[in-house]
């Protein structure tokens, strides 16, 4: 697999995160950096998707 395709499939398994599950993968995280990579995506994750909800107007 090309890091291409492992980004994209990396990228489709972080958005299927939902948001009680954040607080579980930061706290098993290994490191502080991990801990700060999984914050970011699941912030990001969740951004993402308020985002869809205000344009479906499902607010």
């Amino acid at each position: 697999m090309t890091k291409s395709e492992s980004l994209h499939q990396l990228y489709k398994e972080c958005m299927d995160i939902e948001f009680d599950e954040s607080s579980e993968l930061v706290k098993n995280a290994e490191t502080e950096d991990e801990r700060k990579f999984i914050k970011t995506v699941t912030d990001f994750v969740l951004q993402t998707k308020q985002k869809a909800a205000i344009a479906e107007k499902r607010f």
